[in-house]
């Protein structure tokens, strides 16, 4: 939105996704190497570490279009649980707000590409040995296009649309 309204280039907009892209990158890089590291992924036998595996070859194995779609789905429930929590006003209320919307896009197995970006780091360390990093990016390429998709087009466009470009249309009508 900042962008549109012309408050931020686009250098410095695609430096702080770039910055923000990577820091979560690293996040979930290190998430994946201190839960390896805390021996959960070997609870159940080794049950833990057999899921991420499958889920994560699932997920490297999905075409683009597939992978993208369901980056568009994702973050479309990521966003209403932000809306929601926003709207909330207690903390109790804030997370119970987002209950749903989160559990629903893990239910249904849409992709987020933070999220995967932990989860196939995690399959990796636990021992998946048919997914290479060239099938970790023909995921994440798809899937942070989708959810980059729904962030400017579907939310920051929309609300520009209807709550800030109003309001410069009626100062510009007001003579300012």
């Amino acid at each position: 939105m900042a962008w549109a309204e012309r408050k931020v280039t686009t250098a410095q907009l695609a430096r702080n996704w770039g910055l923000v892209y990577l820091a979560n990158l690293g996040g979930a890089l290190g998430t994946a190497i201190m839960v390896h590291w805390s021996g959960a992924m070997a609870l159940g036998n080794g049950a833990v570490a057999a899921t991420a595996v499958g889920i994560a070859e699932a997920k490297v194995a999905l075409p683009f279009g597939e992978a993208f779609f369901r980056g568009i789905l994702c973050n479309t429930l990521v966003c209403l649980a932000v809306w929601l929590c926003f709207a909330a006003h207690d903390v109790a209320s804030k997370v119970l707000a987002i209950v749903l919307p989160i559990s629903a896009f893990i239910a249904l197995g849409f992709e987020h590409s933070v999220a995967n970006m932990y989860l196939v780091p995690v399959a990796w360390l636990s021992g998946a040995e048919t997914i290479t990093f060239q099938g970790f990016m023909r995921n994440l390429v798809p899937v942070t296009l989708g959810n980059i998709t729904v962030g400017c087009l579907f939310v920051a466009a929309v609300c520009w649309v209807i709550y800030l470009r109003k309001s410069d249309e009626a100062a510009l009508a007001a003579g300012k």
